[in-house]
């Protein structure tokens, strides 16, 4: 069976976590970043560097975008016109505008598009998603998700404070696993305090909270912060609950699920398993290019995610809360199926 050929643009961070799992998959990579860091990034993981965008694209299955946001879109609609599938690190794009012409242009031209929300991938969130699915919190949900991280280092983008910040950066997270688990959101109201422009100044602080009104009827309140310190590096907990139960999970915690009320009788606490979330999202990825199923993340998950935040940023902006009709909330249902 041929090796996928993956093309992975950028040479940061996340870029080195995904060539790992790219590797790790079985995938053949080449590298270009136009920082003069893909080499580097290439020798350590034994991987191809090559000196342009075009000769990323030539011959490549994929292509895997790990990039400051405000350059998501040109550099995807160059794979999808070459013909290749896409991954792209969240947000899929800086605008709603841009980011339903990648999703257009995907579609025309019959390529997968996958948006790595990797948050998706860890286990607790997983089991978080089953158990709403099966019914067991019973109705009447109200949920809450917290993330935290430290902002170690400015953005390379140059964004303006009405873009939203850490509304449209870190809240997405949040903001995913709540439109995954409960659906359509027709109503946000969000807020923000601190620093909001970038490329952020070294010991940023800044908290965004948002409410989002679903179309079931639940409620899920958003909360990110940018810390000043890196300890811990990143924070993520849920606290969700039904007329069935409630399901706690604090990654700061022992990791471990806790469910309470009726959810509990059968199900209980679950220990940490698994592995990395980066891991599991490519390999989702690399089957499905390689003529597998279809991963739990999909284009039309990556265009509700940015409409979502985009309703958040100008909620915060207007001091007003934005309605979203359902079309326009996301075109999947919760489960993350097409409609």
């Amino acid at each position: 069976m041929r090796r996928l050929e993956v093309a992975l643009i950028g040479a940061g961070l996340i870029a080195r976590l995904h060539v790992e799992a790219w590797i790790g998959a079985g995938a053949s990579v080449r590298v270009y970043s136009d920082d003069g860091r893909a080499a580097d990034l290439a020798h350590e993981f034994g991987v191809k560097a090559v000196g342009s965008l075009d000769e990323a694209l030539d011959g490549a299955d994929a292509v895997d975008i790990c990039t400051p946001t405000n350059s998501h879109h040109e550099i995807a609609m160059a794979a999808i016109a070459a013909g290749a599938g896409v991954v792209c690190e969240k947000p899929l794009a800086a605008s709603v505008a841009e980011a339903e012409e990648i999703v257009a242009a995907a579609e025309r031209a019959g390529v997968r598009l996958y948006p790595a929300h990797d948050v998706r991938y860890g286990p607790a969130f997983a089991r978080l998603h089953e158990l709403v699915a099966a019914g067991r919190l019973g109705a009447g949900a109200v949920a809450r998700f917290a993330v935290s991280g430290y902002h170690p280092r400015p953005w390379t983008g140059h964004m303006s404070a009405r873009s939203g910040g850490i509304l449209t950066d870190q809240m997405l997270h949040g903001v995913d696993l709540a439109y995954w688990i409960f659906g359509d959101v027709v109503r946000v109201h969000a807020y923000y305090q601190g620093e909001i422009a970038a490329p952020a100044p070294e010991g940023t602080v800044a908290v965004g909270t948002a409410l989002l009104t679903h179309a079931t009827g639940a409620l899920s309140q958003i909360v990110s912060r940018w810390t000043a310190t890196p300890h811990p590096p990143v924070r993520i907990a849920f606290h969700v609950s039904g007329t069935g139960g409630t399901v706690r999970h604090d990654s700061e915690w022992p990791q471990e699920v806790q469910v309470t009320g009726d959810a509990a009788g059968s199900i209980g606490r679950f220990g940490y398993v698994g592995e990395l979330p980066f891991v599991s999202e490519i390999r989702e990825f690399a089957q499905a290019f390689s003529g597998g199923p279809e991963p739990r993340l999909g284009p039309r998950d990556a265009l509700a995610a940015v409409r979502i935040t985009q309703a958040a940023a100008e909620s915060a902006w207007t001091g007003r809360a934005v309605e979203l009709p359902v079309e326009e909330a996301g075109l999947l249902s919760h489960r993350g199926q097409p409609a």
